[in-house]
């Protein structure tokens, strides 16, 4: 499954949740992992995330399924519980939610977790079924529409630049606090983390650019093959009529470089001198 994945673990001990990353390894698994050690961290996380899977390992897994049972609006969310034997027999959750349990004391053999998370994913990605907005850029465009597609990739652009300071801020005081709230840090860190990455501003800009701008990639790219990616984004930013400005931002460039990107862009297009590459962009494809 090439798809990254997000799953939220939440337990309390920190040997298990050692045992439980190295578990997770195997068969092709790409996800980004997010961890929470109080119940009460793990409710916040499940409710913003919205994670593909949630694994369970406390010294009260009946108390945290309860917990979910109350707290966590999303039934569709699958759980793996790793419990003691005992425990696993007594266990017991909402008929509405998707559970699995498994013995904890098998996690250490190989392949024996990845397997059974590979299995429930498999199970999720049925194809064929209608489903709604996969990201906040889908739902941006739905809906506010293309009008406002480059006031969002603005705005989603400074989004992940305060959250990247943000990130930075906290793993300066990791040598700073003990462990307890080491750990507690690395889980913020990694739930920031996993905030930038699901945001994916170009990737996700590229796919709704391409709804309302149907093969203008794909046609720029095919008549002109010499093109970057920096140079594709630059043509995309154009043809939305974005300021230089703006542009500026996007790319992490300043004035000037805009400017000599401009004039390189106009000879990799074979555009005449007096040839406005805005208006060319504009009416391509």
């Amino acid at each position: 499954m090439s798809e990254e994945k997000s799953i939220v673990v939440g337990c309390d001990d920190t040997e298990i949740l050692s045992s439980v990353l190295n578990g997770m390894k195997g068969h092709g698994l790409s996800h980004t992992v997010v961890s929470a050690s109080r119940p009460s961290d793990l409710i916040d996380i499940v409710n913003s995330m919205s994670p593909d899977l949630v694994i369970l390992s406390f010294r009260s897994n009946q108390h945290i399924l309860n917990d979910f049972d109350t707290f966590v609006k999303k039934n569709d969310i699958p759980v793996i519980c790793l419990a003691g034997r005992y425990e696993s027999e007594s266990l017991s959750w909402n008929s509405n939610r998707s559970v699995f349990c498994y013995p904890l004391e098998h996690i250490c053999k190989k392949e024996y977790l990845s397997s059974r998370i590979n299995s429930i994913f498999l199970l999720k990605s049925k194809p064929g079924e209608a489903t709604g907005p996969h990201s906040f850029a889908e739902a941006a465009i739905q809906a506010a529409g293309t009008k406002d597609l480059s006031r969002y990739v603005l705005e989603l652009d400074q989004k992940i630049e305060m959250l990247m300071k943000v990130k930075d801020r906290v793993a300066d005081l990791y040598p700073r606090v003990d462990d307890p709230v080491r750990t507690e840090l690395i889980s913020i860190v990694n739930s920031i983390k996993l905030s930038a990455n699901d945001t994916k501003l170009w990737d996700d800009f590229q796919m709704y650019f391409e709804k309302t701008n149907p093969n203008f990639l794909l046609l720029l790219a095919k008549k002109h093959p010499g093109l970057t990616p920096k140079d594709l984004k630059y043509c995309c930013y154009l043809k939305m009529n974005m300021a230089n400005d703006d542009i500026r931002t996007l790319l992490g460039i300043n004035q000037e470089s805009v400017r000599t990107h401009k004039y390189r862009l106009k000879k990799k297009l074979v555009l005449a001198k007096d040839q406005d590459l805005q208006s060319y962009l504009r009416f391509f494809g």
